[in-house]
């Protein structure tokens, strides 16, 4: 599951633009790629007025922080409560999350490579639904989940 640092993401995707559609937007991108891709994510929003506090729309779910907390902090206790390092990548270029993520094992992708991955269009059918062996090889390099024999 991608663990994404919501407004961390935004901010690479937009490049300065905010507010509820350009979430809304993000949201969506995220969910075409992942359905897309068969993959799951979490995204997760610091505190906003007015919002659900747990949205689950078909592979991903969106989680909006209680006020009083962070999205850093709740991403990093689902990092804590985790001993297994192939649960979670997590998306973000925030400094602290990126080491605790490291220290623990997990994968990290940053936002902008994030965003790219995610903008791309699909090619066809065979594309959307496998990744090529080169793909799978370069993906498990990048995680630094490559086997070592």
């Amino acid at each position: 599951m991608f663990l994404i640092d919501g407004y961390n993401l935004l901010h690479s995707v937009t490049r300065g633009k905010s507010g509820e559609d350009a979430r809304k937007g993000l949201i969506s991108l995220v969910h075409s790629w992942c359905e897309r891709g068969g993959y799951r994510a979490r995204i997760v929003f610091d505190p906003t007025g007015g919002m659900k506090r747990t949205e689950v729309r078909g592979a991903i779910e969106i989680r909006n922080v209680p006020q009083g907390g962070t999205a850093d902090e709740e991403i990093l206790a689902a990092l804590e409560s985790s001993d297994d390092r192939t649960q979670y990548t997590v998306v973000s270029n925030d400094a602290a999350l990126v080491k605790a993520a490291g220290k623990k094992g997990f994968p990290v992708v940053p936002c902008e490579a994030f965003a790219a991955m995610i903008s791309k269009r699909a090619e066809g059918p065979e594309k959307a639904d496998a990744a090529s062996p080169g793909e799978v090889d370069y993906w498990m390099k990048e995680f630094g989940l490559e086997d070592d024999a």
